[in-house]
């Protein structure tokens, strides 16, 4: 059996070669972190470019094909497209189809004679 003192130093010597393997990981952490604050600090300014560009006649099939990403995020109170709103009106609802019914004669002959529900012929 192991002494206390050996497994402390192979504890020790199992930590080390854990720090040391993330020692790269936390180097690229740290430059991703910052390349992600300057991109982020892009977003606005590529939007008003991507936005000046369509408004300068391109479309965003064009702008796309050449390369640039639709941006995620468009400055605010600029519409997206020169598309014009379109008004919604409601259809007034269709009146439905009058239906006929048979309805028995008075007379007492058997006979039936056609009539449309809510005429006032019947």
């Amino acid at each position: 059996m192991a002494s206390a003192n050996e497994i402390r130093q192979r504890m020790m010597e199992i930590q080390a070669a854990r720090e040391e393997a993330v020692g790269p990981l936390l180097d690229v952490l740290g430059k991703r972190q910052e390349l992600q604050q300057q991109l982020a600090a892009l977003d606005a300014p590529y939007g008003e470019a991507f936005v000046t560009a369509e408004a300068g006649g391109w479309t965003i099939g064009e702008l796309t094909a050449l390369g640039a990403e639709e941006p995620a995020k468009r400055p605010k109170g600029k519409p997206r497209g020169r598309r014009a709103a379109a008004k919604k009106t409601s259809p007034e609802p269709a009146a439905p189809p009058a239906a006929s019914v048979a309805v028995p004669s008075q007379d007492g002959s058997g006979e039936t004679n056609p009539v449309a529900l809510g005429s006032a012929s019947g």
